[in-house]
């Protein structure tokens, strides 16, 4: 009961969300009305909690009178305005999920920064990487190993798609992310080491001196382009044992991470 009676307390008004706000929440599941409102969705108990304590930009939360009444420290710095409590009706209307869940958040897209100096540093390169889970689980990656950088090519999935940010469990809030032509890119930054992974590049294990600089992933089906390699300075192989014919890109990012950054 004191949960609820605090609960009580704090929302001295009805903020039940509205049809207009149903609306517009399901609107954000469209790349098009996103890029619009610079707005995205954060959807899951999980995913809501990172984003929560990490002051993150939020426009709104939306969540389950029970949710609230069990999470008053997550959300208790927002002003009351941006809390809506909705019914599990309401969340089979917006959800992304199979299985509705309890909480959504939408919030704001961060300001684009000018990229930081790429120099005595890892960052990771996307050349037309195109799936949402392989992106969410390459960001993921890239945090594991400190990388706070990643480069991505126009033709990349969007970094604001549901299943990225899905995907991510957070790590999307600690990374700066730059769009742009990668051939003008490593034309411009040519006196950074660049690592493209590519067939029948040298062998991770065998590269002795290994300067920080660019890790260049590839599409998930045609690998790096054929322009960008040109440009890398080292083209650099995980060596086949078994029988698979290929990586997944974000299991290579790992492996490749794990050689270069870890030795």
């Amino acid at each position: 009961m004191l949960l609820q009676e605090c609960f009580v307390n704090y929302f001295s008004n009805n903020m039940n969300i509205s049809k207009n706000q149903l609306k517009y929440i399901r609107s954000l599941s469209q790349q098009k009305f996103r890029k619009e409102h610079q707005t995205y969705i954060v959807e899951g108990i999980k995913n809501a909690a990172e984003w929560l304590m990490a002051k993150a930009d939020i426009e709104y939360i939306v969540a389950l009178e029970s949710w609230y009444t069990e999470n008053m420290p997550l959300y208790t710095h927002l002003e009351r305005a941006k809390i809506l409590i909705a019914t599990e009706a309401d969340f089979e209307k917006i959800s992304g999920f199979k299985t509705p869940n309890q909480v959504l958040l939408t919030a704001h897209m961060p300001k684009i920064q000018p990229a930081a100096d790429f120099k005595d540093q890892w960052t990771l390169v996307l050349d037309k990487v195109q799936d949402p889970g392989n992106m969410g689980t390459i960001i993921r990656t890239a945090d594991w190993f400190g990388i706070k950088q990643i480069v991505c090519s126009p033709d990349c999935v969007e970094i604001y798609n549901p299943k990225v940010i899905q995907s991510t469990m957070g790590s999307v809030l600690r990374m700066q992310f730059t769009h742009t032509n990668l051939v003008s890119f490593l034309e411009t930054h040519n006196e950074i080491a660049s690592y493209a992974a590519i067939l029948g590049g040298s062998p991770i294990g065998s590269l002795t001196a290994t300067p920080k600089g660019f890790i260049i992933m590839g599409n998930e089906s045609k690998g790096v382009s054929a322009e960008v390699q040109a440009l890398a300075t080292q083209g650099i192989t995980i060596p086949r044992i078994g029988n698979a014919e290929s990586l997944n890109v974000a299991v290579a990012t790992g492996i490749i991470c794990n050689e270069l950054i870890s030795s």
